[in-house]
């Protein structure tokens, strides 16, 4: 007879400086079932060989943890052979095991059966947000998820005083108006807001699919807020400004945050990415031509950048050993703010921003240019300064990420500036050609 396959517990993260997730995995049949096991435990605390907690004196939640994983690989085995020996689906088993544990509940139906009691919505996206990062969900995936459940927990405190919640058939239009007007109460800026009302919706049809609900109301188009056709002006440095901050003489943590600038804007990464170079980055080509070689964090898409685009680029490369100093986003955009404002970038630029409301609320305002540079502005400037050096956007695109060029080139929104910049500069050689036309007509006349 075959051998029953074995439940196994594996660490979220084997290196975390924390407490991290305890994860279920259990493989029969040519599947994979990864599930949060809702505990979580210090890896020093953990024996990888054995997959379980190391027993420790005076640790008497150690022991605890042993004993319900115990309990859980038990549950695993019995629903295993219970089923035929695994002749239940990956969705079944899940299932079965959140009623086994107690994330779905069993009720008394008026027959007298036993019914499912389905989660709470609450309870619903805590437990998929649970399941996200037990599942490796990158970061800054489940992290906007949570940020944007506790947004929509605070919405049902203030409106929903009574229960301080709301439920699958509670969302309709009326509650979209309700919680457009919240976020309107809050002054958040409309792709903010818009973003809510698409995680609300996610979450509900997720919910749907699983047939924890049959509401509908939620679907269909018109749920988010439609931008006004209004923009300010995008702050973006200048080969001549990038080239003026390299030349300036910064020291200690500015001269930091100016050097972690200049290899932004040198190579057209986002501040995840760029933020982490190393030299296993770099390489030269057959040709000798030095290359930046990344795979971006948020996206998986690779790209690959010549070093010689800027002069400035391979001298601060070089200076820090092509590793990109270290430093929160948070503190380089406070830096940066302040190297731009020594460094004189304080002509005024509109600012524009759209605020959530029934109608997108439009507020203008005219601030000093250092005031809106931050980590974004480098991926901007790079793909920016190429596109006005004469690059076509087809060659852009394969160093920025960007996947059609009608969504590049609205990224760099700088197509109407050309526009009348060009319609100036033809004027000005009209009127050039004129001048000289008269002139030569005075002189043999």
């Amino acid at each position: 007879m075959a051998v029953l396959p074995t439940p196994k517990f594996n660490l979220r993260s084997l290196k975390a400086q924390f407490e991290t997730s305890i994860l279920l995995v259990y493989r029969y049949n040519g599947l994979r079932l990864v599930y949060s096991t809702g505990l979580a435990i210090h890896p020093r605390d953990w024996d990888a060989r054995i997959q379980r907690p190391v027993f420790r004196k005076q640790r008497e939640n150690l022991f605890l943890i042993k004993n319900k994983l115990e309990e859980l690989a038990s549950t695993c085995m019995d629903i295993y052979i219970q089923n035929d020996y695994g002749a239940i689906s990956l969705k079944d088993f899940r299932k079965e095991l959140d009623i086994r544990t107690g994330k779905i509940e069993l009720q008394e139906l008026p027959n007298g059966e036993l019914g499912i009691v389905f989660p709470s919505f609450f309870e619903f996206m805590d437990q998929e947000i649970e399941e996200m990062i037990a599942t490796n969900m990158k970061r800054n995936s489940w992290k906007m998820y949570k940020l944007h459940t506790g947004i929509l927990k605070q919405f049902a405190k203030k409106k929903f005083p009574r229960r301080k919640s709301f439920d699958y058939e509670d969302v309709d239009w009326n509650f979209r108006l309700k919680l457009i007007d919240y976020l309107a109460e809050r002054k958040v800026q409309i792709e903010y807001g818009n973003k809510t009302l698409k995680v609300l919706r996610q979450f509900l049809e997720l919910a749907r699919r699983k047939k924890y609900h049959s509401n509908t109301d939620y679907q269909g188009v018109g749920w988010t807020i439609t931008r006004k056709k209004a923009k300010g002006q995008r702050a973006v440095l200048t080969v001549d400004e990038l080239q003026h901050l390299a030349d300036m003489n910064f020291k200690g943590h500015l001269a930091k945050v100016r050097d972690i600038c200049l290899i932004g804007a040198g190579t057209g990464q986002r501040f995840s990415d760029f933020s982490r170079y190393t030299p296993d980055n770099f390489y030269r080509t057959i040709n000798n031509i030095p290359i930046l070689s990344v795979i971006s964090t948020k996206t998986d898409t690779p790209a690959k950048i010549p070093l010689n685009i800027f002069p400035w680029l391979i001298p601060v490369l070089e200076k820090h050993h092509y590793h990109t100093p270290t430093m929160t986003m948070q503190k380089y955009n406070e830096g940066i703010k302040e190297v731009c404002k020594l460094a004189g970038f304080d002509e005024n630029i509109l600012k524009v921003e759209q605020y959530m409301g029934r109608k997108a609320r439009v507020e203008k305002s005219n601030v000093p240019k250092y005031k809106e540079i931050s980590s974004h502005t480098c991926r901007r400037s790079f793909a920016t300064n190429l596109y006005r050096m004469g690059y076509s956007l087809a060659q852009i695109m394969p160093m920025t990420g960007h996947a059609t060029e009608s969504q590049l080139r609205e990224y760099i929104g700088i197509d109407n500036e050309m526009n009348a910049e060009e319609i100036a500069l033809s004027i000005m050689e009209k009127r050039k050609t004129k001048a000289a036309f008269l002139k030569n007509q005075k002189a043999a006349g």
